[in-house]
């Protein structure tokens, strides 16, 4: 059995370390950096794989410290559902749509581009991150019928014996999609404007979002940490097609109906 003290120092590590830029500089503005060794991908990816298992395994016991820990604390309580806010989708396009107009207001050229790769990264991995959640089908804890959350895996919301009372939301727990939009404004924040303090700032921002999920019974830790991979390396993926490929350009495409993602490739 895991220790609070150890279980509380693995979720602050894990959020606010895990995914922090491996350098001080911007991917935006060193465009011509050399490619990640393969083996340094591979390393990363099983260590990925490897934390993700160990946080499923001990989901349950994490999450009872960290909700007990809400409960005997009016402070936690008040603040929680504060912070949970900075992961919502309304805000994250809130925020750099107000970047692509102030830059069009002040000819500012980096808030313009701030701003467009916000919503392209917002795009695509808020679509990664529902993909996931249904392909899944994992229970929130606050829907829970075992410990860790049962893994109902697609299609769970239309078994009418599984479904029950419950709504769709109640089986789409893994991965976070607040952690996911943190982590990946966080990233382009930082990737954008390479101020120490910035990326500290916003890193530490999106990981107390990710606790913030497991405070408010929406999601496990590990959810929660997977949700910060795709955020960051989902952002990643958006500027090199942006700043690294060329020809390649990703457009966010949306209308009263629908709304997507276009790849747009010139030869």
């Amino acid at each position: 059995m895991i220790t609070t003290a150890i279980k509380v120092i693995v979720l602050t590590i894990i959020l606010c370390i895990s995914c922090f830029p491996q350098t001080t500089t911007s991917i935006v503005s060193d465009s011509s950096a050399a490619a990640t060794a393969s083996t340094g991908i591979v390393l990363r990816a099983a260590g990925a794989v490897a934390m993700t298992a160990f946080l499923i395994h001990y989901d349950q016991d994490i999450y009872d410290e960290i909700h007990s820990w809400r409960e005997h604390n009016a402070v936690v309580r008040k603040v929680s559902p504060v912070i949970t806010n900075l992961g919502d989708g309304a805000f994250s396009a809130g925020l750099f749509g107000g970047f692509v107009g102030y830059g069009l207001i002040f000819k500012d050229k980096k808030a313009i581009e701030a701003g467009k790769i916000g919503v392209e990264s917002f795009l695509l991995t808020g679509i990664s991150v529902q993909l996931m959640k249904n392909l899944c089908g994992r229970e929130r804890p606050s829907d829970a019928t075992r410990p860790g959350g049962f893994w109902h895996g697609p299609f769970a919301y239309f078994d009418k014996h599984k479904r029950g009372e419950h709504g769709l939301a109640a089986f789409d727990s893994f991965p976070s999609g607040h952690t996911s939009t943190a982590f990946s404004a966080a990233t382009t924040l930082s990737d954008f404007y390479t101020e120490p303090w910035v990326s500290y700032t916003c890193y530490s921002l999106a990981s107390f979002v990710g606790v913030s999920r497991v405070m408010e019974r929406t999601h496990w830790l590990s959810d929660c940490f997977v949700g910060a991979i795709i955020g960051h390396y989902g952002t990643r993926l958006v500027e090199k097609l942006n700043y690294n490929s060329g020809g390649i350009t990703l457009l966010p495409q949306a209308d009263e109906h629908q709304y997507g993602l276009l790849l747009s490739v010139k030869f």
